[in-house]
């Protein structure tokens, strides 16, 4: 924050230099129009008398009249030089800005899954729980863990495997609403911060994501890979600790995951079936 505060403070004082140095140009072009007149006033005062006949005014008029039509127009010149490179510098400094936003942004989303990172779920925490203290919102947590994705891995190899991974954070970022906000927890762990959420519709959506992640499976023949999602969910209490909510949802989540897992483990050990007695 400080940094993108001295960056700003840096660049107002690029734009403000331009214009220190047209207002002293200018003040010194004045100073020395002023000074001319004062000249040119001197000498006629000490000029002989038959300088002020009609004759000696009118020869001292065009000159004059050249050199204002002189001096006017090289302060026009003068001024609209500095005009454009103020503009110039303002629209760089735009273009700053807007690189600074876009690279900042960047480095808050996760460069695999292209949802945010861990370094910005304290910032949308601290945002979201500072809105539950002030109106008194619910704000509930999800953690979501994709079970087997070891076996796509070592099967697709690690492109292939972040392949699957950037559509499974999409099938979650479909899933939820805008206000509600996803991000990379770990390897193929996901945190879903639902503001705004009761109970109800947080089981509603864990079902919903479930659905639609065995429907994506079907569709993109991964079912092979016999992957689950394992869900927990946790709800936001203002006397309970950030971390001891995020670790409730992960003790949740073990448990989804361990009863997704148990057929699974019972098929592989069950005893295999005796083979039929030759006649």
């Amino acid at each position: 924050m400080n940094d993108e505060i001295g960056a700003v403070d840096l660049h107002d004082e690029i734009l403000r230099s331009p214009r220190r140095t047209l207002q002293f140009w200018s003040a010194m072009a004045l100073g020395l129009g002023l000074m001319g007149i004062g000249l040119a006033l001197y000498g006629l005062l000490r000029a002989p008398s038959d300088a002020w006949a009609p004759e000696g005014v009118a020869r001292l008029v065009p000159p004059l009249l050249y050199g204002v039509l002189a001096f006017v127009v090289l302060m026009n010149y003068y001024v609209a030089q500095k005009d454009a490179v103020i503009r110039g510098l303002q629209q760089e400094l735009v273009q700053q800005k807007i690189e600074a936003e876009l690279n900042r942004e960047l480095a808050l989303l996760d460069p695999i899954t292209e949802v945010y990172n861990r370094r910005y779920l304290r910032m949308i925490l601290s945002k979201e729980i500072s809105r539950v203290k002030r109106y008194g919102k619910g704000l509930s947590v999800m953690m979501v863990d994709v079970t087997g994705f070891r076996r796509v891995n070592e099967s697709l190899g690690q492109m292939g495997g972040d392949v699957v991974l950037k559509q499974i954070a999409h099938i979650i970022q479909v899933g939820i609403r805008n206000s509600d906000y996803i991000v990379r927890f770990g390897g193929d762990e996901f945190l879903v911060v639902l503001p705004d959420t009761d109970d109800a519709n947080v089981n509603m959506l864990a079902g919903r994501l479930k659905e639609s992640f065995r429907e994506w499976a079907r569709r993109s023949g991964m079912t092979e890979f016999n992957l689950r999602f394992a869900i927990g969910v946790a709800r936001f209490v203002p006397d309970r600790p950030v971390d001891e909510i995020l670790k409730l949802a992960e003790q949740r989540m073990g448990m989804d995951k361990q009863k997704a897992e148990a057929p699974a483990l019972e098929k592989e050990q069950a005893p295999a079936a005796a083979p039929k007695a030759q006649a």
